[in-house]
């Protein structure tokens, strides 16, 4: 017989979907970022995260509590009771606040920890109220049938005396608890890595907001703003920058600030709002020269992280630095991490930009969409062009500096400390040397004696130096051996040079966007057929003495292991 079902059920199992729930897609830096929105709503000024931590059994640190601090207006306790409450917000799909839901500050919290503390008070007059949500304790009382409720808020002195941070004595403390979701390696490898990534994006996500005089403080480090546009001042970047050119010149004056040029600043009106488009070529400074892009310089400037990223501004408080898909006319290319894009807009426009109740990911759609791609398509190629041209001009400064080969004989002579040492004497006199010095000098800086002697001064060290130059007679190579150096200089009247070694050098110089695929497919036919001829002739070379194998043998040995030892240790410098 079939049973007769006389009593409704729950449309949700609150503990179940709760724990479902804990995976909504948080980064670390976005779950945090929720609870820092609360406190920038708060009017805070001063605003603190510590990460504690713990070592698990095999002594690696994790985290395993986190707080976050501040000093804002505080709640109420009629107020503070609702702040676990998932849809709760003083704020309720208004439009003119960072949150609308009421759920991000405890879903980011859930994403991470299952118990989540929060202390308030918006009078110094008085008690520090608490509350807390713990997801073990819902899931207990559900599965025995019992409701779960938020408890009134009681009176709770702080976990740990951080009324020194709370300088109005308002403010609120809330405290994650039974973290367990940052542990072997999730979000991060270690323990600092983890805590240098998050300074890394938060000082990105709430620059407007650090820029403008609000700290944020990740265990006691103070932010510097990250402005991936390089417009602010004051920033991550200019310090980075100020503290590089003062060490490479400690008595000269050293600029504060290195901003990026304006490429175009154009409104989109979408609907019942408008959007602003940003787009930045960065400075000369942070350019530098074709292929230093991905340098550990360029690293710690978190340059190759922008390659295609569009920061996307809502409120002054970043939602989304990312790629989106098929927005780039022609593709993102690897120039293309020096130049900034951002797009800032209004509330209204939530629906338009695929805003979610998770602040992480934004992707426009279409007319608002076409209309970026449009913005995009005209200065993109504009940024391009003049980056070429920064280039080019910094190139023919290096050249005018160091020569056509310096980067790859800086590379070279760093790794000759590996290399045996040469047996060469050199010239018999220092008259000699000096003689093949100055001839070489000559070819490259022309008569200009200041020149010349800045160019002797450059290589005085250096135990290769390779250069392009213009010779008469069929010889490509030239070699001269000095006491301390070898000086290998290249006749640019010769065929190999013009037919095969300046074409791929042309090309190498371009973006991938601007050679087309015949061309680039033509000079690297043309190069292999060089390489194989410059074999073969070395080969017929060879055959003009009576007995080369004996003569020879030492020379193409010791040419093949050095070229294997260089090419192992000198790549990517160009």
């Amino acid at each position: 017989m079939e049973n007769i079902l006389t009593s409704p059920v729950p449309f949700i199992r609150t503990g179940q979907a709760l724990q479902s729930l804990r995976d909504s897609g948080y980064s670390i830096e976005a779950a945090l970022g929720e609870v820092i929105d609360n406190s920038i709503e708060a009017k805070a000024n001063n605003i603190y995260i510590y990460l504690f931590k713990k070592e698990n059994k095999k002594g690696k640190k994790y985290v395993n509590e986190i707080a976050i601090i501040d000093d804002g207006d505080g709640m109420s306790r009629e107020i503070l009771q609702f702040y676990p409450q998932i849809g709760y917000s003083t704020r309720y799909m208004r439009e003119d606040t960072i949150g609308k839901y009421g759920v991000g500050a405890k879903l980011a919290a859930l994403n991470f920890a299952k118990r989540f503390d929060v202390w308030s008070r918006d009078s110094e007059d008085f008690d520090w109220s608490h509350v807390y949500l713990d997801l073990d304790e819902m899931i207990e009382k559900e599965e025995n049938g019992e409701p779960y409720f938020i408890p009134v808020p009681r009176p709770k002195v702080l976990p740990v005396d951080w009324t020194d941070k709370i300088v109005d004595k308002t403010g609120s403390v809330v405290l994650w608890s039974k973290v367990d979701r940052l542990e072997d390696g999730r979000y991060a490898i270690s323990y600092d890595e983890l805590e240098a990534n998050l300074r890394k994006e938060l000082a990105r996500i709430f620059r407007f907001f650090i820029n403008g005089g609000i700290n944020i403080y990740v265990n006691d480090l103070e932010l510097l703003a990250h402005d991936p546009l390089y417009l602010m001042e004051d920033t991550f970047a200019d310090k980075m920058l100020f503290d590089h050119f003062k060490k490479e010149n400690p008595d000269s004056k050293v600029k504060e600030h290195y901003p990026a040029t304006l490429i175009a600043e154009e409104t989109i009106k979408v609907g019942p709002a408008k959007a602003t488009v940003k787009v930045t070529l960065y400075p000369e400074e942070v350019t530098r020269r074709r292929g230093m892009g991905g340098d550990d310089f360029a690293k710690k400037l978190r340059i190759p992280e922008n390659e295609g990223s569009i920061s996307f501004i809502r409120l002054n408080r970043e939602v989304s630095y990312t790629n989106v898909p098929r927005i780039f006319p022609r593709g993102i290319q690897e120039p293309d991490r020096f130049i900034g894009i951002e797009v800032s807009f209004a509330p209204t426009l939530d629906a338009y930009f695929g805003v979610r109740n998770v602040k992480r990911g934004v992707e426009p759609h279409g007319e608002l969409r076409d209309q970026i791609r449009k913005i995009l398509a005209k200065y993109l190629k504009t940024s391009r062009t003049m980056l070429d041209e920064a280039w080019g001009k910094a190139e023919r400064e290096h050249k005018a500096n160091f020569g056509e080969h310096a980067s790859i004989t800086q590379a070279a002579s760093n790794t000759n400390a590996i290399m045996p040492k040469g047996n060469a004497k050199g010239p018999a006199s220092k008259a000699e040397e000096k003689q093949i010095l100055d001839d070489l000098a000559n070819d490259v800086t022309g008569d200009d004696e200041e020149t010349k002697e800045e160019y002797l001064e450059k290589i005085k060290e250096a135990p290769f130096v390779v250069e392009s130059v213009d010779f008469p007679g069929n010889e490509f190579i030239d070699i001269k051996h000095l006491s301390n150096k070898v000086i290998i200089r290249l006749n640019t009247r010769h065929k190999f040079y013009r037919e095969m070694w300046q074409p791929l050098k042309s090309i190498s110089e371009l973006d991938a966007g601007a050679v087309s695929a015949d061309d680039a497919i033509g000079v690297c036919k043309r190069a292999v057929e060089a390489l194989t001829l410059l074999f073969i002739a070395y080969g017929k070379a060879e055959s003009m003495d009576v007995n080369p194998d004996e003569k020879y043998r030492d020379l193409t040995s010791y040419w093949g292991q050095f070229l294997n030892t260089l090419m192992s240790n000198v790549k990517n410098v160009i």
